[in-house]
């Protein structure tokens, strides 16, 4: 008998199952619990004053707030759909449009933003699982990039000063033409014979048989993606849009309760916000705002006197995902992939 058919078999996935929900559930508390220290910290009494300034914010302030926040989301979007450009063509407005969705579900646990981003784009679109998940893998690969180079130019901020952005933006451009090179050696059908033949002589015929099926080319997919220079430019470009919106936020959130951020440290923190959100496994809510405060004290920030900064830039962008999520869900006509169809006019065509 198969083990998957055993009662002990049966048993151990019902444990490991709970396993799971309890450490998502303890990871999500962590983050609420994360939350409200930074809400305690805002509320605290050195922030009184900062407080009354930002109830006599004039309007347009705190709707600049929301509009950089709409900004950065919509230049995730296109990263995403800059990324599967190579391989897919997608509507750029449905994978915006699906990035404001999961983008606003990411605040929950579970990983409930990216299975909902895995469903529109394997039902909706057509697009197979394997080579969703290849696309999920090259547009991590382009964030450690662009995420590396800031963390490069955030060490030697003291030596470079004013040129630690232009710094940043240059180590992107390297690091990733370094990546499109070592793509192209691997991209195609000449690069998928070269790593069938590299995995068969670590896993033999069997090995070799997957590598040439199906799934494996749709894996491959990934690489064909990051083999696009001109695509690659564009996700840079993106992603130097995203960073520059949410640069802006803070600064501007900064503004508003009387703390000052230099631009310089702003791109950092800001940097930092979206990893610590993109790479949590229990949701962003609460570890976004946390991690930006202990960014921000690293720069030499009082943590009571940024934790407002860290709280609006997060705020505006939960106000502006969930105006975008309504809007997404009726354009993406959701309620078809809840009763189990699919918008046969927005099949995807091959690239």
């Amino acid at each position: 008998m198969d083990e998957v058919d055993t009662p002990g078999s049966a048993s151990r996935s019902r444990a490991r199952l709970l396993a799971k929900l309890a450490a998502q559930t303890l990871g999500f508390l962590i983050g609420i619990a994360m939350l409200g220290y930074c809400v305690q910290l805002a509320l605290s009494g050195e922030n009184r004053r900062a407080l009354q300034s930002l109830s006599e914010a004039s309007p347009a302030a705190l709707l600049a707030l929301v509009g950089l926040s709409a900004i950065s989301v919509m230049a995730n979007g296109l990263i995403f759909w800059a990324t599967l450009a190579p391989v897919r063509r997608l509507a750029a407005i449905d994978v915006v449009a699906t990035n404001f969705l999961s983008t606003f579900l990411a605040n929950l646990p579970f990983k409930i933003g990216l299975l909902v981003r895995i469903a529109i784009h394997t039902r909706r679109d057509r697009v197979p699982l394997a080579t969703v998940m290849a696309w999920m893998a090259a547009v991590s690969a382009t964030l450690v990039m662009a995420s590396g180079a800031l963390l490069v130019a955030a060490l030697v901020r003291d030596a470079t000063g004013p040129l630690t952005a232009p710094l940043a933006v240059v180590l992107m451009a390297a690091g990733c033409a370094a990546m499109v090179f070592v793509a192209r050696r691997l991209s195609g059908e000449a690069g998928h014979r070269r790593l069938s033949r590299l995995i068969a002589r670590f896993g033999g015929r069997r090995a070799m048989r997957m590598a040439r099926g199906d799934v494996a080319r749709q894996l491959h997919a990934g690489i064909d993606m990051l083999a696009d220079g001109r695509w690659i430019a564009v996700v840079m470009l993106a992603r130097v849009l995203d960073f520059a919106a949410q640069s802006l936020r803070m600064i501007v959130a900064g503004d508003l309760v009387d703390v000052a951020v230099r631009p310089t440290n702003g791109m950092i923190i800001a940097g930092g916000h979206y990893v610590v959100g993109a790479v949590s496994p229990f949701g962003m809510l609460g570890f976004r705002e946390g991690g930006a405060v202990g960014i921000a004290v690293l720069l030499g920030y009082d943590k009571d006197g940024f934790a407002p900064v860290s709280l609006l830039a997060s705020g505006s962008e939960i106000i502006a995902t969930i105006t975008g999520a309504g809007l997404a869900i009726a354009w993406l006509r959701l309620d078809r992939i809840l009763r189990g169809k699919t918008a046969g006019k927005r099949r995807a065509p091959a690239a």
